[in-house]
């Protein structure tokens, strides 16, 4: 059996691949053309046997018959190229279309079946796409096209019931093992990895090790030559096999994966990486994931799915749903490796983080407000692909230059998140970025609006490393923001809290300044954000009746120092050679890890817990016991208690 005939859903090596040049015009009869798509399908040339099925869909387009054929085709290719959303677009106009009565058309409603499973797939509808392999086989004829449905129904069915998945995932080997002539050792590797992700998420770790170290000798044992499908199995391996607590055998495994060998381990500097609130979709801070996921050229995730759940159940598709919006700048993603940019694995937690109000809240709403009252259209982006975002936004501001010139306000929110967005490129920056900021100015923009705009300039220039000298189109200056009482207050703690902890002590009148504005109400949250910090300051220099006079003037109770944003700085975090594990650093295996924790009134770290690992289950203990030894800067609290909340710390291990 043809490897085609069972792909590992949501595989993304495709997305590899480097531009083609442009197809000759595809010609021919109807057959011909019916037979010419076929061909490159099967040579797994899907752009030209995408343009084929496109001129085939326009030559029977009154042949309702024909044509429903041709679309299922073709969306066929538009999954294999990742295109989810236009193959399920097309999907749900073909099948309905092929009529159910009509035996020779068995195959093709299967196909229409199994690609809408693969679809829902590639949405993370995993109970979607579980109906959808049923319906496919139900329709299937053959071994090959039974395990091809039973192994979609295993892999989807492993986040609903994983117990069911697992049935699936046997009956597709019963059948491979009565025809073992028919199956060549990849095929069998792949079913073997289905039926140990079942066993994996049902927590039978010891017979999921067999069969993924069955799998890893199927495809020629542990070489020195890694591909796509070499990377997934031996890492699965080693999870299962750390899992059952043997480690040795798990850094082998991950030691022929090549993870934990980059020349920067950290690649996830500068990225946008959310991850999902504890308590939402039930879960809980005990809960992790092993996630799956690849990274486009753009930057945006191209695809993402769960590998391994800690309880059984969809719990896992959240943290694969989190990690489907995360994006990266592209200038960073040519940092990552060609391997690892197509398929890279993480362990997950979720963020206890409250998340307070942001100091710029009251400039993006003083902004929002002006362009509202003015009628500003934004950028229509509903249901655009966040890999296409970018390229829509530099369109509609050439378009509206083009149109209505450099000084139009309309320019205002279609550059602002193309700007602020993680994969702004440093050419977006120093396009748009000095463009945006004298568009406000001509258009006499309120100040505490004009101060957003400035801002996500700035830090957007920072991102790409661009040095921002006194002169630059970029800095940031307070006469800009005197005219208005909020503006001014909110940059002077803004400059604050971008002080090193060290400079802090010498520039309190930063903090005075907003707290002795006699505009600002006695009750402004600014004074009150200012007077908090204030209070910090003066418990950090020893003074802890003026730190307790400030606090007290703020009118907060000890139980809402969380609603303003002012986050404590790092002091110190000792490490020592102890802290990276003796086991990797034998074998050379570097890693990483972002530790979330809470930051006690005297600086001290409590709460903390690994919640990104890279390699999975490797590094996370370790950079967790670091940041316990860390120490920030104190917060004045009456009752002692926390500074700061669910902050992040990253901790890289290198040789």
């Amino acid at each position: 059996m043809a490897m085609a005939a069972m792909p590992a859903i949501g595989h993304a090596m495709q997305q590899a691949a480097p531009a083609a040049p442009a197809p000759a015009p595809a010609t021919g009869t109807i057959q011909q053309l019916f037979e010419q798509s076929t061909q490159a399908t099967e040579a797994a040339d899907y752009p030209r046997a995408l343009e084929i099925l496109t001129t085939l869909e326009g030559r029977v387009v009154r042949n309702p018959r024909s044509l429903a054929i041709v679309r299922v085709r073709k969306a066929m290719v538009l999954a294999e190229l990742s295109r989810w959303a236009e193959a399920r677009d097309l999907l749900n106009q073909a099948a309905p279309a092929l009529p159910r009565d009509d035996t020779s058309l068995s195959t093709d409603r299967y196909r229409a079946a199994y690609t809408l499973g693969r679809v829902s797939m590639g949405d993370l509808d995993y109970v979607g796409a579980l109906a959808h392999f049923s319906a496919a086989l139900a329709e299937a004829e053959g071994p090959a096209a039974r395990i091809q449905a039973l192994l979609g129904q295993a892999q989807a069915g492993t986040f609903v019931d994983p117990a069911e998945a697992l049935k699936a995932a046997e009956a597709a080997n019963a059948i491979a093992v009565a025809d073992p002539k028919m199956f060549d050792k990849a095929s069998l590797a792949h079913i073997d990895l289905i039926r140990g992700r079942a066993l994996l998420n049902l927590g039978q770790f010891d017979p999921a090790e067999k069969l993924f170290a069955r799998a890893v000798k199927q495809q020629g044992g542990l070489t020195t030559r890694v591909d796509f499908d070499d990377l997934v199995t031996r890492s699965d391996a080693s999870i299962a096999a750390m899992l059952a607590g043997h480690r040795e055998t798990a850094r082998n495994y991950l030691v022929y994966t090549g993870a934990g060998r980059m020349p920067q381990q950290d690649f996830t500097q500068g990225a946008d990486m959310a991850l999902p609130r504890c308590g939402e979709d039930g879960i809980q801070p005990e809960d992790y994931a092993v996630v799956e996921f690849g990274i486009s050229d753009s930057g945006a995730v191209s695809y993402a799915r769960p590998v391994y759940g800690s309880r059984p159940g969809p719990s896992a598709l959240a943290f694969a749903r989190a990690v489907r919006d995360w994006s990266w700048r592209p200038d960073d993603v040519n940092k990552i490796p060609a391997l690892f940019r197509f398929v890279t694995r993480l362990e997950l937690r979720c963020s206890t983080a409250e998340g307070g109000p942001s100091m710029l809240a009251g400039p993006t709403k003083a902004l929002g407000d002006w362009l509202e009252a003015r009628r500003v259209p934004g950028p229509v982006l509903d249901n655009v692909p966040i890999t296409r975002q970018r390229a829509l936004l530099l369109q509609q501001a050439q378009l509206i230059r083009s149109q209505k010139g450099d000084t139009t306000v309309e320019l205002v929110p279609v550059l602002i998140p193309l700007l602020a967005g993680s994969m702004a490129a440093r050419e977006d920056v120093e396009t748009y970025g000095p463009l945006l900021r004298r568009v406000v100015r001509t258009a006499d923009v309120p100040p505490l609006a004009q101060l957003l705009v400035d801002r996500l300039v700035h830090d957007a220039a920072e991102h790409v490393d661009i040095r921002i000298r006194a002169d630059s189109p970029y800095v940031l200056r307070a006469a800009d923001y005197q005219a208005d009482a909020d503006a001014r207050a909110t940059f002077a703690i803004l400059a604050y809290d971008d002080l090193r902890p060290r400079e802090k002590a010498g520039s309190q009148a930063l903090l005075n300044a907003v707290i002795d504005d006699g505009a600002l109400p006695a009750n402004d949250p600014l004074r009150v954000a200012a007077l908090v910090r204030r209070a910090s300051l003066q418990a950090t220099g020893g003074n802890l009746e003026a730190a307790r006079a400030d606090y007290a003037a703020t009118g907060l109770s000890a139980q809402q120092c969380s609603i303003v944003d002012a986050k404590p700085s790092l002091r110190s975090a000792p490490v020592s050679s102890a802290d990276y594990p003796t086991d990797m650093v034998s074998v050379g295996v570097e890693g990483w890890t972002r530790v979330q924790f809470d930051i006690a009134a005297d600086g001290t770290t409590r709460n903390q817990r690994a919640v990104i690992t890279y390699p999975p289950m490797i590094f996370g203990t370790n950079g967790t016991k670091i940041v316990t030894r860390a120490k920030y800067e104190q917060s004045y609290r009456p009752d002692g208690g926390l500074g700061c909340g669910g902050n992040m710390q990253g901790v890289t291990f290198r040789r």
